[in-house]
């Protein structure tokens, strides 16, 4: 609606993960063009570069940029790689002036730099200056923001190289949210008990392995591709990944693209249709719910409670109404 916060940083922006709800805090700021300006220019660690670069300058100065929408796609991208990767993505090891204060308005605003510049090490973590309990999580060159997969990565690299400096390149909302949902179906458990983390981003080689604990995957990995009819018997990449692994839930949302998942999807369209098991050494998925699955291959249809076996170059039809998706089946690490 044009609005800003103004104000976006983790004193802000409240995440319970116990009940999986969030909470946006401090609206009393809210920027509205033309009506509200903005009162404060943000938080240590989320203020935009182009605002701590023209901080100095007079409220009527032209040249003076003040929190908008723009500057709070840059709070946004912070916030969503200090969640992931927990720590932050300007604060390196370079020392721009002896003085802190100087140092502090340099590396966050004029020479702000991302600390995984893959052309510029100039603000390259030094991992000695790590604390001890940061070594792991601090250390990009063990845990680099490519963890996050392809369609993050691409997002962290316009925020912070194209983007940085350059409002107009920054990822808008949408973009994030659009990402960090595709990134939840490309999502693998890991196969060692003892990994603090668990789980991991699927990242699209021929032998995976956990970035955590480096343990490699277990046993075959079958990978499913969604495609939409772009128009008769055409059929397009949706640029979307399913990783399968046993009782990975298939719902309304990868059957159709008239079911879009986000905050006002309803509880029944948050019902799994399907789900794919490991099962007498063979990967299946099970129809649940849905009327008109297909194999395309063999021309058979796959009716409730039915199961079908999965093959790689397979073709899945998951409904022939508009809308409806196919899958491709590669499965891999054989």
């Amino acid at each position: 609606m044009g609005l800003a916060h103004s104000d976006l940083s983790y004193n802000n922006v409240l995440v319970d993960p116990v009940t999986k709800s969030a909470n946006i805090i401090d609206l009393d700021g809210l920027v509205v063009p033309g009506l509200f300006p903005p009162e404060v220019i943000g938080t240590a660690d989320f203020i935009a570069p182009e605002v701590l670069r023209t901080k100095h300058l007079n409220l009527s100065d032209p040249g003076r940029i003040l929190p908008n929408q723009r500057t709070d796609l840059h709070a946004l991208a912070v916030l969503i790689y200090m969640y992931l990767l927990r720590r932050h993505p300007l604060r390196g090891g370079k020392i721009w002036d002896m003085d802190a204060e100087k140092d502090e308005l340099m590396a966050m605003g004029e020479k702000a730099l991302f600390v995984e510049h893959p052309g510029d090490k100039t603000n390259k973590v030094k991992t000695d200056q790590l604390r001890k309990w940061d070594t792991f999580w601090g250390n990009p060159d063990k845990i680099p923001y490519t963890i996050t997969g392809p369609y993050l990565s691409d997002l962290f690299r316009r925020a912070f190289i194209d983007g940085l400096h350059n409002p107009m390149l920054r990822p808008i909302a949408n973009e994030w949210e659009t990402a960090l949902l595709k990134t939840v179906d490309l999502v693998q458990p890991c196969s060692n008990p003892s990994c603090e983390e668990k789980w991991y981003v699927f990242d699209n080689t021929s032998k995976p392995a956990c970035p955590f604990c480096g343990t490699p995957n277990k046993g075959s990995l079958p990978i499913v591709d969604l495609y939409y009819k772009f128009k008769d018997d055409v059929w397009k990449p949706e640029g979307h990944r399913l990783m399968i692994y046993h009782h990975q839930y298939l719902f309304k949302w990868h059957v159709s693209r008239k079911v879009v998942r986000n905050e006002s999807t309803g509880p029944e369209d948050k019902k799994p249709v399907g789900y794919f098991a490991f099962h007498q050494n063979k990967w299946v998925l099970v129809n649940l719910t849905l009327d008109g699955m297909k194999d395309l291959v063999t021309r058979q249809e796959i009716p409730r409670n039915a199961m079908l076996e999965l093959t790689s170059g397979g073709q899945i039809l998951l409904s022939d109404e508009e809308g409806g998706r196919l899958l491709y089946i590669t499965i891999t690490n054989q």
